[in-house]
């Protein structure tokens, strides 16, 4: 992916605290939006409960999609929205780790919120590792990229 490219599909996912994470169950796939954050690498970060739908999908099949959208600042009439859609492969982060704790403040910084959620001991994380991704842009920039 070119420079300009991870630019503005970093700068898509900077400006936005939720996403809609996609997992594959059995027999149907299950939608979710919630709040994320993403490493500069473009890996998203995701918080849920251990039996949490989502979380018992991602373990058992890790390839995920997630969407990100800011049609709040496009023009829905016309579809000027910027969007992207990843798929990658999820992994758990092993709780209390040092690798937690570095990911835990990150997506507090962006999304200070969600501490609350922190305390549970059922809490878990996981790491979406981008392979593909689709971008359209509201000014009709439109790419497709592996990683």
């Amino acid at each position: 992916m070119e420079a300009a490219q991870r630019e503005r599909v970093a700068a898509l996912l900077a400006e936005e605290q939720v996403a809609i994470i996609v997992t594959q169950g059995d027999p149907w796939p299950t939608a979710t939006m919630q709040a994320f954050a993403e490493t500069p690498e473009l890996e998203l970060i995701f918080i849920m409960n251990d039996t949490a739908d989502k979380f018992q999908n991602a373990l058992k099949n890790p390839h995920v999609t997630a969407y990100v959208d800011a049609r709040e600042k496009g023009k829905v009439e016309t579809f000027e929205i910027s969007r992207v859609v990843i798929q990658g492969v999820a992994r758990e982060v092993p709780r209390d780790s040092a690798e937690w704790e570095r990911l835990k403040a990150v997506f507090l910084k962006k999304d200070p919120f969600e501490a609350p959620f922190f305390k549970y001991p059922t809490l878990r994380m996981i790491v979406v590792a981008p392979k593909r991704l689709s971008y359209a842009g509201a000014d009709r920039v439109i790419f497709k990229a592996e990683l």
